[in-house]
C-alpha cells in the first residue's frame, strides 16, 4: 500500500448508511434560485416556468480561397422568450480569438503567422439603427471574443430584436483549432459567423469568452445560409443541401438521390471523376437549410472524394439519415470511414442511448482535428485504424450532447465528452480491436489521485491543458460505468433516456442530471455524485485484506483502502479453474461502519486462489488483488 496525504474534503466512507441518505449534493445559487423560480424542478424535469430563447439567422457567406478570406452578411431574428427585459445583447465574435494580443489557452499553440486583428465589422443594425463597432465608440465594447451592444430600445419580454451585419476575417493558414486551412485548396470553417450568446435561466448571458481549450454553449437556431465558393469547389454543410441539383451535374444528383434511400454506399464523386473534371456545374453558391440546431459549419474543397450511403434509424417511421464522407484519397482509412459512420448511426439509433438518430443529415469532412457541429463533423486522418474508429465514432456521438441535448460545454465539457465517450463503445469493439472502457479504466488507475487534480464538476474554462482530457474524457466514462455496474444495465438505459427526453433541445444543467437520475432510479444516489463529481482528486484502491481457508468454506475480507465507493468483484480459482465469482455493488460500502467488507463461501472443491477486481474496476494498486 503506497503511502498518500488522505484529502480533507474526501467522502468518508465510514459513516453510517443513516448519515449518506441525509446527504446532499451541493447546489449553486442560481441554480437553486431557478427551482423557486421554477424554471427547473427539482426532480430533474425542466420548470412549469421553464423558458429558452431562440434565434434565426439568414447568412451569405463569400470564400475567397486563394487570399483565406471569408466575407460575411448576416439577418438576425432574436427571440427574448424570456420575463427578463435586454438591455444588452452580447454578440459572440469566435475569430477574434486570434487578435493580437488576445488570452488564450488552447488545446494548440496559434502560429504567430495567423494573429490579425480579429474581426472587421462593417455595417452594423439593431432595428432600424446603424451602429458602430469601432473602439471609440461607448455604445458598442469588445471584449475577449465576447461583442456588448448597449441598447437604446430594449428588448422586452416575449418580443424580438432584429440584428443586421457585414463583417470578415482571415481564415487561419497554419494553426487548426478546430477550424481552418486544412490544405492549399480544402477549408473547414467553424466558429465563422457572429452569434448572439445564450441568455438562459440560471446564469443570465453566458459572458465566456472562447480560450480555445473549452468548447461551446450555444441557442437552438434556425439557419438559412448561402456561401459562394469559386469555380468547381465542392460544399459540405450542416442542414439539407436545397438546391444540390443546381450545384452539381445531373448524374451526380441522381446517384445523390440513390444514395439517400440506398442501405448501399455510393462512391458519389471518385478520383476518377475529379481527374475528368465536370462534376460541378457554373453555379457557384450553395444553399443550405437547417432548423432546431445550435451550431452551423461546413467544409469546402476542390479535390474531395463522396461516398454517401443512408440509415434507417427509426424502425417505426422508417425515417432514414443521409451519411456521407468528404474525403482525401490519400488520407489513410477514410475509405472505410462511411462504414464506420453508417454502423455508429446505427447502433446509436438502436443500442445505446436508443433514441432515432435526431438529425437527417450525418457529414463527416476529413479536415484536421477531431470536433463535432451539428450534422458534419471535422476529423483528421490517422495512420491507425483503432483510432480512425475512435475518432469518428465518439465525434458522430456528440449528435446526441451537446446537440440534441444542449448541454452547456463550455462549463460543463465533462457532461458531453464522458458520454460520447460511453455511448459508442460497444459499437466499437465490433468495428475494430478497440476497448474504451478498458483503456480508460487504466488510465483513471494510473492518474488518479494527482495533487492538483481538480474535482469533476469544476468549469471547463478554469482547465488546464494537462488536465482537460483525463478529467473530461478517462475519469468521467469511468464514473458513468461505475454508474451503469451500480444501477443495472436496464435502469441505467432508463434514467439516461429519460433525461435526453425531458432536456431534448433544451439546456440542462449537471444538477438536472443528478436529480433525473435520482427521481427515475427511485434511489438517493447523492453518495455517488458527491464522491465522483464533487470529490476532488481521490484514489481508487480496494484491497484483500485477509483470507481464512476451512474444510469446504472459504472467508475473504476486502479493505477500501481508497477514496471510492466501488464494486467488489471476487473470483475463486481451484487451480486455473474459476469455481465462482461474486459481484457486489459499490453502495455495500454504505452499509458498512467500517472500511472492509467480509465475503464466505461454501466450495467442495480447494480453493487455492482468490483475486479481486478486474479490468473494469479502477484500482491504483493490484499488487493488493490476490492471495
Amino acid at each position: 500500500m503506497k503511502k498518500r496525504v488522505v484529502i480533507a474534503v474526501t467522502l468518508l466512507l465510514c459513516l453510517s448508511a443513516k448519515a449518506q441518505q441525509q446527504e446532499k449534493v451541493i447546489v449553486p445559487k442560481a441554480v437553486a434560485l431557478a427551482y423557486a423560480k421554477q424554471t427547473r424542478g427539482e426532480d430533474g424535469n425542466p420548470g412549469e416556468h421553464y423558458w429558452q430563447n431562440t434565434t434565426s439567422y439568414s447568412i451569405k457567406a463569400t470564400v475567397d480561397v486563394k487570399n483565406k478570406m471569408l466575407h460575411g452578411s448576416e439577418r438576425i431574428a432574436y427571440f427574448n422568450n424570456s420575463p427578463d427585459t435586454l438591455k444588452t445583447l452580447v454578440i459572440r465574435l469566435y475569430q477574434d480569438f486570434f487578435k493580437k494580443g488576445a488570452n488564450r489557452t488552447s488545446l494548440v499553440d496559434v502560429d504567430a503567422r495567423d494573429l490579425t486583428d480579429g474581426v472587421e465589422i462593417g455595417r452594423m443594425l439593431v432595428g432600424n439603427k446603424q451602429l458602430s463597432a469601432d473602439a471609440a465608440q461607448k455604445q458598442v465594447r469588445r471584449k475577449g471574443t465576447l461583442m456588448y451592444v448597449q441598447l437604446d430600445d430594449k428588448v422586452l419580454p416575449h418580443s424580438k430584436a432584429d440584428i443586421q451585419m457585414d463583417w470578415n476575417f482571415h481564415i487561419p493558414e497554419h494553426t487548426l483549432v478546430r477550424m481552418g486551412t486544412i490544405d492549399s485548396t480544402t477549408l473547414f470553417l467553424g466558429q465563422w459567423y457572429p452569434q448572439v450568446a445564450v441568455y438562459d435561466d440560471v446564469n443570465g448571458w453566458d459572458i465566456h469568452s472562447y480560450n480555445g481549450l473549452a468548447e461551446f454553449y450555444n441557442e437552438v437556431a434556425d439557419f438559412d445560409v448561402e456561401i459562394t465558393v469559386p469555380q468547381g469547389f465542392m460544399v459540405w454543410a450542416t442542414g439539407e443541401p436545397v438546391n444540390i441539383q443546381e450545384v452539381i451535374q445531373a448524374p451526380y444528383y441522381a446517384k445523390y438521390q440513390q444514395a439517400a434511400t440506398s442501405d448501399e454506399v455510393v462512391h458519389l464523386i471518385t478520383q476518377q471523376d475529379l481527374q475528368q473534371g465536370n462534376v460541378t456545374t457554373n453555379r457557384h453558391t450553395w444553399k443550405y437549410k437547417a432548423s432546431q440546431v445550435s451550431d452551423f459549419a461546413f467544409g469546402i474543397s476542390d479535390h474531395y472524394c463522396w461516398d454517401v450511403t443512408s440509415v434507417e434509424v427509426d424502425k417505426l417511421t422508417k425515417r432514414r439519415t443521409v451519411v456521407g464522407v468528404a474525403y482525401n484519397a490519400a488520407s489513410p482509412h477514410f475509405d472505410k470511414v462511411v462504414d464506420i459512420a453508417r454502423k455508429t448511426v446505427r447502433s446509436l439509433s438502436e443500442e445505446m442511448p436508443g433514441i432515432p438518430f435526431p438529425f437527417p443529415y450525418m457529414t463527416v469532412f476529413n479536415g484536421d482535428f477531431g470536433v463535432e457541429y451539428p450534422m458534419i463533423t471535422n476529423v483528421g486522418a490517422d495512420p491507425s485504424y483503432e483510432m480512425t474508429v475512435y475518432a469518428n465514432s465518439h465525434e458522430i456521438a456528440h449528435t446526441y450532447f451537446p446537440f440534441y441535448v444542449c448541454t452547456n460545454e463550455t462549463k460543463n465539457g465533462w457532461l458531453d465528452e464522458g458520454l460520447t465517450v460511453f455511448l459508442p463503445e460497444k459499437v466499437q469493439t465490433q468495428m475494430a480491436t478497440l476497448d474504451e472502457g478498458k483503456r480508460n479504466t487504466a488510465a483513471f488507475s494510473s492518474y488518479a489521485g494527482l495533487e492538483d487534480e481538480p474535482a469533476v464538476i469544476t468549469s471547463t474554462h478554469y482547465l488546464d491543458r494537462r488536465i482537460y482530457f483525463y478529467l473530461n474524457y478517462a475519469k468521467t466514462e469511468v464514473a458513468l460505468r461505475m454508474l451503469q455496474t451500480e444501477l443495472g444495465d436496464a435502469l441505467f438505459k432508463t434514467c439516461l433516456t429519460g433525461f435526453m427526453e425531458r432536456w431534448k433541445y433544451k439546456h440542462p444543467t449537471p444538477y438536472d442530471f443528478f436529480n433525473t437520475f435520482n427521481a427515475l432510479s427511485g434511489q438517493n444516489l447523492n453518495w455517488f455524485w458527491n464522491v465522483w463529481y464533487y470529490q476532488q482528486g481521490g484514489i481508487p484502491d480496494l484491497a484483500i485484506d485477509k483470507v481464512t481457508r476451512e474444510t469446504g468454506k472459504v472467508q475473504v475480507t476486502v479493505a477500501n483502502k481508497g477514496d471510492f465507493p466501488l464494486p467488489v468483484v471476487l473470483s475463486f480459482y481451484s487451480g486455473d479453474k474459476v469455481v465462482k465469482t461474486i459481484t457486489l455493488p459499490a453502495h455495500r460500502w454504505l452499509e458498512q461502519h467500517n472500511k472492509s467488507i467480509t465475503v464466505s463461501i461454501d466450495s467442495k472443491e480447494d480453493i487455492t486462489s482468490v483475486t479481486l477486481g478486474n479490468e473494469y474496476i479502477p484500482d491504483a494498486d493490484r499488487s493488493n488483488n490476490k492471495r
